[in-house]
């Protein structure tokens, strides 16, 4: 059974990294599987900003290939699906586009596609608070319907 996740987004990051994929073909560091052009997030876990126990805990268990929903802050809305795709922790990203910040592990985004899709709707299939919003990076526990909501929105 695969993981769910719902990735919340700050506006100036999602327009830097996840609107559009970025080009990273010149970083001779980057891990093989990593992609060269791709839409990058990443996972605050940088232990000289801060514990990030969680993030942390939450990294260990994201795999390739795991269904996510970004939710974009400034709408209050699911703004796009897709997949967990390669990982890569580098300060780089960080740096280069997020201007700092504790994000050093970041993953690229597969089978990215834009939805428009109101949390009342994920709340009721999850059986989640009508209020719940994704507040950091969540991972949907195993006891929720995850599969019923990837089928839904076809992630």
């Amino acid at each position: 059974m695969s993981q769910l996740w719902l990735i919340p987004v700050d506006e100036q990051s999602f327009q830097r990294t996840l609107d559009q994929p970025i080009d990273l073909s010149d970083r001779d560091e980057k891990p093989e599987r990593f992609p060269d052009r791709t839409r990058v997030w990443g996972v605050r876990t940088d232990q000289e900003q801060g514990d990030w126990k969680r993030n942390r805990r939450n990294l260990e268990r994201m795999e390739t290939g795991d269904p996510l929903l970004v939710y974009r802050n400034e709408t209050s809305q699911y703004h796009a699906k897709g997949r967990i795709g390669e990982f890569w922790q580098t300060e780089y990203v960080r740096d280069e586009y997020w201007g700092g910040g504790p994000a050093i592990d970041v993953f690229s985004v597969d089978q990215y596609e834009e939805i428009d899709v109101q949390p009342n709707e994920v709340n009721t299939v999850l059986d989640y608070n009508e209020r719940f919003w994704p507040q950091g990076l969540w991972r949907v526990a195993d006891d929720r319907p995850t599969d019923r909501l990837v089928q839904k929105l076809d992630i």
